[in-house]
């Protein structure tokens, strides 16, 4: 076989191969890239809580499987076709990070795949309108927090009245909320004196299902006993070495002070716990602009 006869069953086999790949093996039908100047976790929760921040959408989005602040794999149904986006994220500096989403069709693949080097489908026209308001969500989200650099801390000791609570990472301001009353109607009625700012503490984090539990925590003056209640307990908070840095937007999404810290310390080689603290310097129920609401957020260092 000569030479031009190689070249040609090289470039047939090649060409079928390609075609192959495309048809049968390409793990995605379409790919949109952009950046986002969050940390990856911040994006990765926004995401994960997609049904309640994006409401233009109307679809309940099922999350078929995570990597906490790193992929996150969605599928929604959208008339007769099953959407799944696989989200990618990485942090190419240390201000930057980029997203990438995997569009595939699960439902027509293949009559996707054979249709879109002619023309652009309805699959691809709802895939690119669908990511496009996501990313336009994330990106205006940029705009409704801040977050300070990183300082090495101490969170101090503390005589806390608290209250132990459970819910969804985004829920936790409205519980906060709820049970405010429980707290401070127990240090009322007992005429015991609050001599600091309320905090949370964070004793149990599930990242897999983005559940955490807490302790809704106000100090108070230290007493040899206190009376006894069914709902607030008393303990002794020892203070902590930490990294810290303040968040300044509503305490809703106070939570971006977490990954910003998390992002810190991995990009810096620190050893944490995921066991954030955050005292709140403001009262809510005042109103006004909510980037002068602050927060001080602390990531206790491993013992």
């Amino acid at each position: 076989m000569n030479r031009k006869k190689i070249t040609l069953w090289a470039v047939l086999v090649l060409a079928v191969t390609l075609v192959l790949w495309y048809l049968f093996v390409k793990p995605y039908d379409y790919k949109i890239t952009f950046t986002s100047q969050q940390s990856p976790g911040t994006i990765y929760s926004s995401l994960i809580a997609w049904n309640h921040w994006e409401p233009k959408s109307k679809k309940a989005v099922s999350v078929i499987s995570k990597k906490p602040f790193n992929s996150i794999v969605q599928e929604f149904k959208v008339a007769d076709s099953v959407f799944k986006i696989e989200w990618l994220l990485t942090r190419t500096s240390d201000s930057v990070t980029k997203v990438e989403a995997l569009l595939s069709d699960t439902e027509h693949r293949l009559a996707q795949r054979l249709t879109m080097p002619f023309k652009k489908t309805d699959f691809a026209r709802r895939a690119l309108l669908t990511v496009n308001n996501i990313r336009k969500g994330i990106l205006a989200h940029e705009e409704d927090y801040r977050v300070s650099e990183v300082t090495e801390a101490v969170i101090p000791e503390s005589h806390v009245a608290y209250i132990e609570l459970s819910c969804k990472t985004y829920e936790k301001a409205n519980i906060m909320i709820k049970h405010t009353i429980d707290v401070m109607d127990y240090i009322r009625n007992n005429d015991l004196e609050l001599i600091g700012d309320p905090f949370l503490e964070i004793v149990h984090w599930d990242l897999q299902q983005d559940q955490i539990t807490f302790h809704f925590c106000f100090p108070v003056e230290e007493l040899e006993d206190y009376p006894q209640s069914e709902v607030v307990e008393i303990k002794t908070l020892a203070s902590k070495k930490a990294i810290k840095t303040r968040f300044n937007g509503n305490y809703k999404i106070s939570d971006r002070g977490w990954y910003h810290l998390i992002d810190y310390a991995e990009t810096h080689g620190i050893k944490v716990q995921k066991l954030p603290v955050e005292i709140f310097l403001n009262d809510p129920h005042s109103g006004g602009n909510e980037l002068e609401w602050e927060a001080q957020v602390f990531l206790p260092l491993e013992q």
